[in-house]
């Protein structure tokens, strides 16, 4: 299987101490954009997913997290 090229993220609202409302975002899967312009979507098993959820290109590691492991 080919590398993801989306993952897949569910975005949880919180409110900061000082009363700013924020978005913490949660990897829940994978997303492979095909030839034809279709995503394919893998969700992590035994996930029950509901609520806003985004699909982001997957981005490259930092070099210090990369070497990390």
């Amino acid at each position: 299987m080919t590398k993801p090229t989306h993952d897949i993220l569910l975005a949880e609202n919180y409110q900061t101490a000082d009363g700013e409302e924020k978005s913490y975002f949660t990897n829940i899967g994978s997303a492979w954009l095909k030839d034809t312009g279709n995503i394919s979507c893998e969700v992590r098993e035994g996930l029950a997913v509901s609520g806003r959820f985004i699909i982001s290109p997957v981005r490259e590691k930092k070099k210090a997290d990369a070497a990390e492991g």
